[in-house]
Parts: C-alpha cells; structure tokens; sequence
C-alpha cells in the first residue's frame, strides 16, 4: 500500500511538470499567480487520477495471464487508460470559467499527446522491469550453478579420494598388526598401500582436470569396471563378478561417470559395512535403458535404520536423478543387499521412438 501511495505522489509531480509544458506550448509564460497555481493544480489532479486509474484497473486486467505474459496489452492498458483519465478531467476543466483548455478539441488532443507520453514511460519501466528480472534470474543460476558445482566436488572428493583414504587407513591398521609376526604378508600390504597412495595422488590431479577418473580415459567403460572389480578383489578379499552386457559406446560420458562412481561406492559400502565375502555387479545395456545391479552376500540392514544418514546413499541417489533415473535399495537383514538402477537412453538413429 506505501508502495501505491508513493506511486500516486510521484505522479502528481510529474502531472505538474507536464500541465507546465502545456502552459508554455499554449500560452507561454505565465503572467500572473493565478495561472501559474491553477496550471499546478491541474497537473496534480490529473497526475493522481491518472495513477490512480491505472493502479485500479492494472489489479483488475493482471488477473489475466494473457495481460502478464503480453508487454503490448500492457501498453496499451496505459495508453488508454491515461488518454481517457486526462481527457475526463480536461473535460470537467471546459466547463470551468477559468479553464486552461480554449475548446474540447484541444482537450481531447492534448489527452491524446498525455497518453502518448505515458505509453512511452510505461515501456520504458516495463523494459527496466523485465532487465531487473532477467539479472536477477541470473545471478539465481549462478548461485545455483555455484551450489551444484560445490556438490558435485563434495561427492567426487567423498568417492574417490576419501575411499582411498579409508582403504590406506584399514590396511595400516592391519599392516600394525602383522608387521613382526608375518613380514613377508606386510612387505605385500605395503606395496598394496604404495599403490593406493598413488592412486589418491592420481584421483587428486583429476579433480583438477575434469573430475573424471582416469580409468575411464584410459579404458572403456565395461573394462574400467572390470578393473573396478579386480582391485577390490585383490585388496579387500571380497569376491567381485562382473556381468557386463551390450553397446558400452551407447553410453554417455556423463552417464558412464555416474555409474561408475555408484558401482565404487556401493563397493566400498560393502567392504565397511556389509561383511560380504561375495558380490556381482552386472550391467546391461539395451535398446531404450541400461539395467545395473549391484549384489552381496552380506548381513544386510533394516533401511529405516539409516535413512537420512550416511553421505554415500544420498551421493548414489542424486546421480542417478540427475540421469533421470530410478534408485532402488532393497537391504534384507541377514542375506545381503541389493542396489538396482534404470536410467534411460536415447533410442538409436533410425529406431521407433
């Protein structure tokens, strides 16, 4: 309501402004007081009608999505509006003895330039209106970019570098363990922990180029699994099969990144917490989705237990939406876990869609 009221007033001063351009176009300079005060009076009578009448009507047409979504409607909203508000107080001042207007004609021709003028300020409001609008969106988008961009950084760092971390942690502990009783098995765990090092190093640089594991630049998809596989065979004892069907060149980079980071994850979430001795992932890709599905033979766990903790499963969760893909999770206390996801492809070129 302040904010109409303002409105009001800052037409009435230029009302004013304006009915003195039309005292020195028609008339010149003022001769006399009475002039001058009655020039003032009608400029700020017409500007506060006309502000008003447009603040009225505007609330009635803005109802219409037609009125909000068509900058001419709204132009010529104000075009008329003014016009015939100007024109209904110029009207009134002709019957006045000390009216400014010297006919009817003159009225209805100096409304029309009055409605002329208010069409040009009003786009040229509505044009800063929708410039403010179009900036503000955008610094909205980079602030979301930014705040996807930190995401995305926080799951890469979570399943590559702090994976790493957690394997090198486990196997000193164990590398404490056996240091004196069993050397020849330590000088092994000690290569083992050399490698993940290494491989820490190596995740590093990639968070500087790209964010994408080497594997998958330096491998294919499938073969990058399989590799996946392997070494969490050699350095957990944990007994990976991988079952690997279909076009891996069907597949995206974006999607192939996303996937392997799951697989990785889930993998990892078996080492440190299911007491598995057996897992598959298997993978297929046909015509319109790719099928994955990651197993173990664990002891499983309630999932209302863990919803809403863990930065793992909500990690696997959002990049498998961000694919516009389905994430299932289906734990069963005692006999393992199983992890299934479809993201869609596009159809091949020449195939029915």
């Amino acid at each position: 309501m302040g904010k109409e009221i303002r409105s009001i007033i800052y037409s009435g001063v230029i009302g004013i402004g304006i009915s003195f351009m039309f005292m020195l176009s028609i008339e010149g300079f003022p001769h006399t007081i009475t002039q001058f005060i009655t020039y003032s009076i009608f400029g700020l009578a017409a500007g506060v009608f006309i502000s008003f009448s447009y603040i009225v009507t505007n609330k009635l047409f803005s109802r219409f999505q037609a009125y909000n979504n068509h900058l001419v409607l709204r132009i010529i909203h104000s075009y008329l509006v003014c016009t015939l508000a100007f024109f209904l107080l110029a009207l009134v001042m002709t019957l006045l003895p000390w009216s400014i207007f010297p006919s009817l004609k003159t009225a209805f021709y100096s409304s029309m330039g009055v409605g002329i003028v208010s069409a040009m300020i009003c786009f040229y409001f509505e044009y800063l209106t929708i410039k403010d609008e179009r900036i503000r969106l955008e610094e909205k988008n980079k602030e979301l970019a930014v705040v996807e961009e930190r995401n995305r950084i926080a799951r890469e760092l979570h399943d590559s570098v702090s994976q790493s971390l957690f394997g090198i942690s486990l196997n000193l502990n164990t590398l404490e363990l056996i240091l004196e009783s069993q050397p020849v098995k330590a000088k092994a765990l000690i290569g083992q922990v050399k490698e993940m090092v290494e491989e820490a190093q190596r995740e590093m640089r990639l968070m500087i180029y790209g964010l994408q594991p080497s594997v998958l630049r330096e491998k294919g998809f499938f073969e990058a699994l399989e590799t996946l596989g392997e070494l969490f065979s050699t350095r957990y004892q944990l007994e990976v099969t991988s079952l690997l069907e279909g076009d891996e060149t069907r597949i995206d980079h974006r999607t192939q990144l996303a996937l392997y980071r799951v697989v990785q994850e889930a993998l990892h979430n078996i080492v440190k917490h299911a007491r598995a001795t057996k897992a598959q992932v298997s993978l297929t890709i046909q015509e319109g989705e790719v099928v994955a599905r990651i197993e173990d033979n664990g002891q499983g766990f309630d999932e209302r237990q863990v919803r809403g903790a863990g930065f793992g499963l909500a990690g696997m969760k959002e990049r498998i939406s961000a694919l516009q893909g389905d994430f299932h999770l289906n734990p069963v206390v005692g006999k393992g876990t199983t992890i299934t996801m479809r993201i869609p492809l596009s159809p091949l070129p020449g195939s029915p869609s």
